[in-house]
């Protein structure tokens, strides 16, 4: 695990500068504390920040081919690297040390551009062929490990986080107007934008290649489900419980490899608590695990029923780290981290549990993944519910969608049932949710923001989906695009971003690509049975779970965002928000903002998340726009509260 850097000069007889090459480095070093390595020749530069996870004696990178013609940096793991070393040492490569990221030089040999589907894990790698005078940047299948990069008119430029693109000094800090408006829009910047305008992240399953001084993207991986009416029917319910299980031991015990100690990450649900349980089998006992705790009791899963924790069988060595309204002071420091992500208010409590992991482990895993790997969370019900309703005419879709109750107990679902039939991004971002939607953007952004989008015309923001997609089942779609936006334009970004800003690695075996595959084929009525979410997963770890974990209804991860900016702010929150830092800053209408402020804290309405977006963007700008180095760091983080469970 690591932080990955580089340049590619055009002029393939020209080498970058050193010194710029460390620079960017330097802005990573939260990532890699443990050591560095750079590599400089003509045509490439490559840096790296080192986390000593596997092979702690010699596993230090860039890393190169016996010839020294092909060098790479890989910031992931690579789980399935013995039986690949094992197979290239048969072959003749002789290697130098036991890390992971050296089959990757030996690998590319082998089979060239290909080489990429033989490995199994969590990745983003830079490769550099000397006598093609070609780079390669891949990016894992699901998008765990991020990679950022810039065409400038000189070079290629790249990057784990846009920080260390924009530390070369060769790119534009300009912000992304179509970024901003996807944020009030979808609640997320979508893929390839970033709030940057000239960076870009590779999505995953995709390599850039770059040579002659060119890039071209191309997709070397995506997903794919059967058609509606090929799924397996012969093979039950109880069997594909049966398979799952087999694939989760396989998978959880694949994500051991390591030379430090491992912990898990646990809450009260069944995703988290089965990687767990299955740990507790595999590792020496006692198993450290790390639970977020709240002083707001209604937002505080470890009151709502017993933990796994609780359970001696497991024996589990149990932590409690505890998120309170003090620790709304992190967003600063959140934001300098996470960068697009500048909502990512549950993004605080992911930095406490990561920090709380980092006083003792540096490895975790977590039970992310699940929910859109079997279909977990609230629209995949919807789903199943509306069908009856998108039967029928628009018009009475319209007359249902006005009934008060819809818009009392299910807020947003009238603007689902008066959307699209089918299954596509227009549908799925009226069925998730998100903060907005255009009108909110508009309402909330400058006149100069608005004036720069309407120069452009309209901009299609959904990304492409396979050519078979609409042979697939509603429910596989959507599937679908919950990994493509969902699960990659926040989730593991949030998740690599928090987990790094502590130096720790956070480790996903429900995105293992097998698994996901393997997912693919179980047919919907078997994730979802009845309204009972991820029942196929509960149904495989019944025997394992206690039964309260197993079969408990889906709580997830949220901060008491609503309240918090109802309370006294903090002073840079104040700071940022006020009329003349908003004008200054060009993004928002003050008036706009304050009358939200106004509203949201007299209760009229309920802002808090649409203002902690606000909010974000301005810290965003501030630390990368205007250059405020006071708005992020060590000292702006509130004190760690973390306690023993009684075994």
């Amino acid at each position: 695990m690591c932080g990955i850097t580089g340049i590619a000069p055009a002029d393939p007889a020209q080498a970058p500068d050193p010194a710029m090459l460390r620079r960017m480095a330097d802005t990573l070093r939260h990532r890699g504390p443990d050591g560095e390595g750079f590599h400089v020749a003509p045509g490439i530069g490559l840096g790296f920040r080192r986390l000593a996870i596997i092979d702690l004696a010699t596993g230090d990178q860039p890393i190169a081919s016996e010839d020294g013609d092909v060098v790479a940096v890989c910031n992931g793991e690579i789980y399935n690297h013995a039986a690949l070393r094992a197979d290239l040492t048969a072959r003749g490569h002789r290697f130098r040390t036991r890390s992971d990221a050296e089959v990757i030089v030996h690998l590319y040999e082998e089979r060239g551009d290909g080489f990429v589907h033989a490995l199994r894990g969590m990745f983003a790698i830079a490769l550099w062929d000397a006598r093609a005078h070609k780079l390669l940047l891949v990016r894992d299948r699901i998008g765990i490990k991020p990679m950022h990069y810039a065409v400038t008119g000189g070079a290629l430029v790249f990057g784990s986080e846009p920080k260390a693109i924009l530390a070369s000094g060769l790119v534009a800090r300009v912000p992304d107007v179509h970024a901003l408006r996807q944020v009030f829009s979808y609640g997320s910047v979508i893929t390839p934008r970033t709030l940057v305008e000239g960076v870009r992240r590779l999505p995953p399953g995709q390599r850039l290649v770059w040579s002659g001084g060119r890039a071209r993207v191309e997709t070397w991986w995506d997903l794919d489900f059967p058609d509606a009416g090929d799924y397996d029917r012969r093979t039950s319910a109880d069997e594909w419980a049966e398979g799952l299980r087999a694939k989760l031991d396989e998978t959880v015990r694949m994500h051991l490899v390591s030379d430090v100690p491992l912990a898990a990450w646990l809450s009260g649900g069944v995703d988290s608590s089965s990687v767990a349980a299955l740990m507790s089998g595999m590792v020496d006992p006692p198993l450290r695990t790390y639970t977020l705790a709240f002083e707001d009791p209604a937002f505080d899963e470890t009151r709502a029923g017993p933990l796994l924790d609780a359970y001696p069988g497991f024996r589990l060595d149990a932590r409690r780290a505890l998120c309170t309204r003090a620790d709304l002071d992190r967003f600063p420091d959140v934001v300098w981290h996470n960068e697009d992500i500048v909502n990512g208010v549950v993004s605080i409590a992911i930095q406490i549990i990561a920090e709380a992991t980092a006083t003792e482990r540096k490895v975790a895993l977590a039970g992310e993944g699940a929910d859109e790997v079997f279909g977990g969370y609230r629209w995949y019900g919807h789903l199943k519910l509306l069908a009856p309703v998108f039967a029928l005419p628009l018009p009475l879709r319209r007359m249902i969608a006005a009934f008060p109750g819809i818009r009392r107990r299910w807020p947003g679902g009238a603007g689902v049932i008066v959307g699209p039939r089918e299954i596509g991004f227009e549908r799925y971002v009226r069925s998730i949710g998100r903060v907005g939607n255009e009108s909110r953007a508009r309402e909330v952004l400058s006149a100069d923001i608005l004036d720069r989008i309407d120069r452009d015309g309209p901009i299609d923001d959904a990304q492409p989906v396979p050519e078979r997609f609409s042979r697939w089942h509603p429910f596989a779609g959507l599937q679908y695009l919950d990994l493509r936006n969902r699960m990659a334009n926040s989730i593991v970004q949030g998740l690599d971003r928090m987990s790094m800003s502590r130096s720790i690695e956070a480790r996903v075996p429900f995105l293992d690509h097998e698994l996901v595959e393997f997912a693919a084929r179980i047919p919907p009525w078997v994730k979802m049975r009845g309204l009972t979410e991820k029942h196929v997963l509960r149904r495989a770890m019944a025997d394992t779970l206690p039964a309260p974990i197993a079969w408990r209804r889906k709580r997830g991860l949220q901060v008491p965002m609503v309240s918090w900016m109802r309370g006294e702010l903090p002073g840079f929150a104040n700071d940022l928000l006020a009329p003349r830092a908003i004008r200054d800053a060009g993004i928002f209408r003050p008036e706009a903002v304050e009358r939200l402020l106004a509203r949201h804290r007299s209760a009229v309405d309920d802002h808090g998340y649409l203002i902690a977006s606000i909010l974000g963007v301005q810290l965003w700008h501030a630390q990368f726009v205007a250059g405020r180095d006071d708005l992020h760091g060590p000292a702006a983080r509130p004190p760690l509260r973390v306690s023993a469970v009684p075994g």
